[in-house]
């Protein structure tokens, strides 16, 4: 069932705009795209990881601890394949899998900086280098059911997100590729997928942003809006391992394709 984030659903959406940042300037319509990382989870407290063989490799889970206030612990029976694809050149990668999110691709010795998983099961992972993330990172997220949550994460970048979201607020709409920083690439295939870089703090972000249907479902009740996300920030020689983890999410999540949303 669709969450509107209305009522008593407000502080969960709340908590949920926290997770996620404030993606606009207000009053000046330009939607502001990441450059760094935002906030960290404690381990032990916020998640946990298990290292377990599955698919004839070493893998990690991640336990999250929710905003409904219990553990998500993806169990061994319950995962999908372990994607087959390999990295390009000698670039290794170590799969992670979390809740909601599923298999996620980090580049070998990275480590998980943030896990969460909100109230509606809105889920963000972010990974940074082992130097820190000035050398790299990557954050994958999904947003299964708060509308208000999906057109701030898809306005300025999906079509009709920034009108939606405009026209409940009173304000200016954020245009598709009105961004800060100015986008150095981008392409839209189709309705429900945004593909674009641009540049921050030095390094090249390779990023996707995917629904299920287009934004305008929620307009004609066409399908349940889901939507899906990867920024993976790394130096220009990396291109190719970046392009790797954002490809790999496109299929685990394929846009304009699940009228019924994602639910796994």
């Amino acid at each position: 069932m669709r969450i509107r984030c209305r009522g008593v659903v407000l502080v969960a959406f709340v908590a949920v705009l926290s997770m996620f940042g404030s993606r606009t300037r207000a009053g000046e319509g330009v939607r502001e795209l990441p450059a760094a990382p935002e906030g960290a989870s404690a381990v032990g407290t916020d998640y946990a990881l298990r290292t377990v063989a599955f698919g004839g490799a070493s893998v990690t889970l991640v336990d999250v601890h929710s905003g409904l206030g219990d553990w998500t612990r993806p169990q061994l029976a319950d995962l999908s394949p372990l994607p087959a694809a390999t990295p390009p050149g000698k670039d290794g990668v170590q799969w992670f899998y979390g809740g909601v999110a599923g298999w996620m691709a980090v580049p070998t010795g990275w480590r998980l900086q943030r896990a969460a998983i909100g109230a509606d099961a809105n889920a963000r992972y972010t990974f940074v280098a082992p130097e820190g993330a000035a050398s790299g990172w990557v954050t994958y997220s999904v947003i299964p059911a708060c509308e208000e949550c999906l057109l701030q994460e898809a306005a300025g970048l999906l079509p009709n997100a920034g009108e939606q979201l405009a026209s409940r607020h009173d304000a200016s709409p954020v245009l598709l590729g009105q961004t800060n920083p100015v986008m150095s690439w981008q392409s839209r295939p189709d309705d429900c997928t945004a593909l674009f870089r641009y540049r921050a703090n030095g390094l090249t972000v390779h990023a996707a942003v995917l629904s299920s249907v287009p934004v305008s479902a929620l307009e004609t009740g066409k399908g349940d809006l889901a939507l899906a996300d990867v920024y993976a920030a790394l130096p220009a020689s990396k291109s190719a391992l970046a392009d790797f983890m954002v490809n790999g999410f496109r299929q685990a999540f394929p846009a304009c394709q699940s009228p019924q949303g994602w639910s796994g």
